[in-house]
Parts: structure tokens; C-alpha cells; sequence
């Protein structure tokens, strides 16, 4: 089993990606093996059909896409934009789904999200597992959320029941 951890917000002290490395950290002391894409890897122009009739699926998106089909499950961490998903994650979801090898379709997704408010990101995470089913992956029905984070809180979450969230779905 390779769990693939990606990040959806380039910010430098994000949150989520503190939770990010909190679930890379759970599954490292778990045996659990992983990879994590940084959310500079996400780097492409917005989803355009004429630009991908000009010029195809930009090489990031492909070696993302690769990468998710090669992954047992992936774990998507999303911060919370306006109520809904982080555009640099909506948009590579966009983009790999243009890809002909499929590589959502049959995918076991793990969510997750941190966030400072109370809701923890759930907005989000309801919208992901929306846009998910579009492209037919299966999204885990447990969530990571982490409400009113801070980085006290991160560190502080419950490792046995990160762990239960990263072994939910196919390996």
C-alpha cells in the first residue's frame, strides 16, 4: 500500500499542510508507506479546453496523474476557501480527469481538512466528495478535520483515530 498525500494550499504557514505532514508522520510511525506532492506540484494553468486542444495536459498534471494512479489511496488535504475547495486542488482534479488512463476513476480518497474556524474545513471537504464522484473515485467515508487549528491543535490530534482514518478503503 502507497498512500499518496497531497497538498492544496501554497500558503507558507498553512495549516493544512501541517496537517499534511501530521498524517505523513502518523503513517510513518505506522509502517504505512506514502509520498508527499507538494502543493507547488499543482502548478497549472486553469482548466481551459482550448488551451488543452492547443496544447494537451501540461507535464505536471500527467506525472500527478501517473502518480495518482500508482497510489493505493490518496489523501487529499484541502483547505477551505470561501465556503468550498481551494482552487489549486479543484483545478488538478480538472486536469488529471482529462487524462485518458483515468486515474480517479475506482481511486480510494481519503479528506482532509484544517481549518481556524469551527467547521474545520467541512464545507470543503462536502464539496470534494462531490467533484470526486463526478470523476467516479471513492471517497473514505470518515473525514480528517481539524476545527479551530491552530498548530498545538494539529499536533495534538488523536493518532489512533488518524490512523483508522488512513487505513479506510482499498489498500
Amino acid at each position: 500500500m502507497t498512500v499518496l498525500f497531497i497538498g492544496g494550499s501554497r500558503r507558507k504557514d498553512s495549516l493544512n499542510t501541517k496537517l499534511k505532514h501530521r498524517l505523513a508522520e502518523v503513517a510513518d510511525k505506522h509502517g504505512i508507506r506514502y509520498e508527499l506532492v507538494d502543493a507547488d506540484a499543482l502548478d497549472a494553468p486553469i482548466y481551459h479546453g482550448d488551451l488543452e486542444a492547443a496544447d494537451g495536459v501540461p507535464e505536471p498534471m500527467k506525472r500527478l496523474g501517473e502518480k495518482i494512479q500508482s497510489a493505493s489511496k490518496v489523501v487529499l488535504v484541502s483547505p477551505e476557501y470561501n465556503s468550498s475547495v481551494s482552487p489549486l486542488v479543484k483545478n488538478a482534479i480538472d486536469w488529471v480527469s482529462r487524462l485518458d488512463m483515468g486515474a480517479w476513476s475506482g481511486k480510494t480518497v481519503l479528506l482532509a481538512a484544517a481549518s481556524p474556524g469551527g467547521l474545520g474545513g467541512l464545507r470543503a471537504v462536502s464539496h470534494l466528495r462531490d467533484i470526486l464522484a463526478n470523476v467516479k473515485a471513492w471517497t473514505a467515508p470518515m473525514c480528517a478535520s481539524c476545527p479551530n487549528a491552530t498548530d498545538e491543535a494539529i499536533a495534538a490530534m488523536d493518532e489512533s483515530f488518524l490512523k483508522s482514518f488512513l487505513e479506510q478503503g482499498k489498500d
